[in-house]
């Protein structure tokens, strides 16, 4: 027996001893790993890079429309994958393992979209009047003129840049007239929506774009000997090289691809256009969900926040129906801004109500600042109500929530509960400031954007206001179950406008009838539905992920259950796709269990 144990201890020794450098080299393998492929696409998407505050390639613009984007990318991502099924997952932590599942997520996601020709798709359909690149690189430049560059190289790197992103809308335009070619065209709704966006950024002089900021904000820093040359070449960029793009593509859209773009909406309409929605529908929302079974749910969910709404009304003395209380209140003056800066007040206020009681559901808070300003003129009259933009890693850009005061009457007060919980906190701003000031996060978690994730915290976070001193109105109560069957309509319409060939009349209908949403609201979702396929169905199913590992670990815990530690749980290993927070919140909810 002694003799046994000694060859026991000396195995165990031999094992560790044989082992121990082997987990070590795992771990310098995946963050090499981790390194190098978030370095590759901070080079090859030079725009995420910018959002992040890091200025390295800010000479650069994205070339991601060529067809040797696609080769190189195919090549990258076979080199990638053959190089992460050579690290041994067990010999990682947990949190390296989760590094490990996200990258091998990310990478299949890519290789489908490359082998089933979805990225060529992509290409040939470059721009939505939603988030297309004509506005997010006109939101750079106005970024830029509030948080100017801080030396004369950078100035001179964003007049490289400028001519880049005119390549890119010359390439944007071959590649449009390639698709009609191919029957693979936006539909006729969008392109005039484009044409309409692009008419004030392209027809105005330089003076009055708004693209030289930069130049009138010139940081001290800039040697006087220096400004007036930098200003010349910037300002000559911007009329000689920015706005004749803007022009050329404005001009192309209103001319031969108007005639070409489709009638029709759905993507069930073009080539492939079927399977393409089933690899969007995967893409946007991390699940495997079918169509049908995505329609249904919306259903199910529908009927349930019908239930909630008669019982609400009913409270109120109202002895009309459910939609006719809706109807009502669109039209109701007490629930209208007197205007933009009455807006911006209530929701400073709002927020205000909740930070004093965020310590009570949370336990880590960001040290971000939060800031509510206006949604730019040349985005708003087809933007939503509001959105979120993330802050930059070096705390010069705080997180921004932009409010859209277009046809400002159409945007009730009795919204601005539910609407600043999911922008602002405990939404979008404080999972998205957490995720970025994590520093232990390796960089291409810290600022990942995965949409099902981030939305479906933010539609959880919908959730909480009764705790957080909110919906004391029964309007407002009314208007989180409105936009609660916003969202669950979403299910309904996109899988009815991309799968079952449904027409913008008979999406603004079932939207009108089941929400009360004001008209301009109404339309914009729904022609967001149609130029960002599968892209709205994150945000329902997403919360429904949220709100199961809640209920799970209520059941499990009982009264151990601690609503902060919860919290700082499902969001302390920042943005994932669905299935695999599922399973690291299963396993969190075990080791609370145990004694």
């Amino acid at each position: 027996m002694k003799r046994c144990a000694i060859l026991c201890l000396a195995a165990l020794a031999h094992f560790f001893a044989a082992t121990g450098p082997v987990f070590a080299a795992a771990s310098d393998d995946l963050t090499a790993l981790t390194m190098a492929r978030d370095e590759d696409m901070l080079r090859i998407y030079p725009s995420a890079a910018i959002s992040r505050g890091d200025r390295r390639y800010l000479d650069r613009y994205e070339e991601d429309l060529k067809a040797a984007h696609l080769a190189n990318g195919r090549d990258l991502n076979e080199a990638y994958r053959a190089r992460i099924a050579a690290i041994p997952r067990d010999g990682l932590s947990e949190s390296e393992q989760i590094s490990y599942d996200i990258l091998s997520w990310e990478l299949e996601r890519e290789r489908i979209a490359f082998d089933e020709g979805f990225a060529g798709i992509e290409q040939m359909l470059p721009l939505d009047h939603i988030y297309g690149r004509h506005l997010a690189f006109a939101r750079d430049m106005q970024w830029a003129s509030a948080y100017p560059f801080n030396t004369v190289e950078d100035y001179e790197r964003a007049i490289a840049r400028m001519g880049g992103f005119a390549r890119w809308i010359d390439r944007a335009i071959a590649n449009m007239r390639e698709g009609a070619a191919r029957g693979i065209t936006l539909p006729r709704l969008v392109t005039a929506h484009l044409v309409e966006q692009l008419r004030p950024l392209a027809e105005r002089s330089a003076v009055d774009s708004g693209f030289l900021g930069p130049v009138t904000n010139m940081p001290s820093e800039i040697p006087e000997s220096e400004r007036a040359r930098v200003g010349e070449n910037y300002a000559r960029a911007v009329s000689e090289v920015v706005l004749p793009a803007y022009r050329r593509l404005g001009d192309f859209l209103a001319g031969d691809y108007s005639a070409a773009s489709r009638e029709s909406i759905g993507l069930w309409a073009l080539p492939g256009g079927r399977a393409f929605y089933l690899y969007k529908i995967k893409e946007e929302t991390t699940l495997s969900l079918s169509p049908e079974e995505i329609h249904a749910i919306g259903l199910g969910e529908i009927a349930r926040i019908e239930r909630e709404k008669a019982r609400l009304v009913a409270s109120l003395g109202f002895t009309g129906t459910v939609d006719e209380f809706q109807t009502a209140l669109r039209n109701d003056p007490r629930f209208r801004f007197a205007s933009a800066d009455a807006m911006k007040a209530e929701f400073e206020r709002v927020r205000s109500v909740v930070e004093d009681r965020l310590p009570d559901l949370f336990g880590r808070l960001p040290r971000t600042d939060l800031e509510f300003r206006f949604v730019e003129d040349f985005a708003a009259p087809f933007g939503a109500a509001a959105y979120y933009t993330m802050p930059s890693f070096d705390g010069a850009r705080p997180g921004i929530v932009y409010l859209n005061t277009y046809d400002l009457p159409s945007r009730p007060g009795y919204a601005t509960d539910a609407l600043e919980l999911h922008e602002g906190v405990p939404g979008h701003h404080l999972a998205l400031s957490l995720q970025i000031e994590n520093n232990t996060l390796p960089g291409f978690r810290r600022f990942r954007d995965e949409t099902a994730f981030h939305e479906g915290w933010a539609l959880y976070a919908e959730t909480l206001g009764d705790d957080l001193g909110l919906y004391t109105d029964p309007y407002r109560a009314f208007g989180r179950l409105s936009f609660d069957a916003w969202r669950a309509s979403r299910l309904v319409i996109d899988t009815g406008i991309h799968w079952y060939g449904w027409s913008r009349d008979d999406a603004l209908t079932y939207l009108r009838a089941h929400t009360a949403l004001t008209e301009t609201d109404a339309v914009a979702e729904v022609e967001r539905y149609i130029a960002l396929p599968a892209q709205a169905l994150s945000y329902k199913l997403g919360q429904r992920v949220f709100l199961d590992i809640r209920a799970r670990a209520e059941n499990a815990l009982q009264e151990r259950f601690d609503i902060g530690r919860f919290h700082d749980a499902l969001l302390m290993e920042g943005a994932m796709p669905l299935p695999l927070l599922d399973a690291r919140m299963t396993r969190w909810i075990a080791r609370e269990q145990a004694p």
